[in-house]
């Protein structure tokens, strides 16, 4: 097979476009440490996102022990009759309070949950799209190489 000679300004102008090349690679792998810092971020999120979704589960919990908690005081100022109505009013009061911490809460979930699905899903892309770019830049570096070495 016969080698295809370049003349040297032919040479001149492929290494340019070498170090372009390698200058273009160099670039990506700024860029491919913005994507590492970005995936850190996520995760970072993803773990707010637990720690809250724990907090907003311990105020449901507490919302229904309230709302048992206002359920028996009814029960025990029915109990001791008129001297309690009082005690009644503030009792039914703790119970509409409880249920509008429940609702919340469950609003709460719900908007989490949301936010789960779309933080995992941003992360499962930052993931991909650094280990896309991490190839391409691999496989900039590689032709640049291969092409160092048929030059000389």
């Amino acid at each position: 097979m016969q080698e295809e000679t370049r003349s040297p300004a032919g040479n001149a102008e492929l290494l340019r476009r070498m170090d372009q090349l390698a200058k273009e690679a160099a670039d990506l792998k700024i860029l491919a440490s913005a994507f590492e810092r970005w995936h850190q971020d996520m995760i970072a999120m993803m773990a707010q996102h637990r720690e809250l979704s724990g907090r907003g589960e311990d105020l449901d919990r507490i919302a229904r022990q309230i709302v048992m908690v206002s359920l028996n005081a009814a029960i025990e100022a029915a109990r001791a009759g008129d001297a309690s109505r009082g005690f009644v009013v503030v009792a039914a009061e703790m119970r509409n309070l409880a249920r509008e911490v429940q609702e919340l809460s469950v609003g709460l979930a719900k908007n989490l949950h949301s936010g789960d699905l779309r933080t995992t899903a941003t992360f499962q892309d930052l993931q991909a799209g650094g280990k896309l770019m991490m190839a391409a830049i691999s496989g900039m570096e590689s032709m640049v190489g291969q092409l160092r070495v048929q030059i000389g």
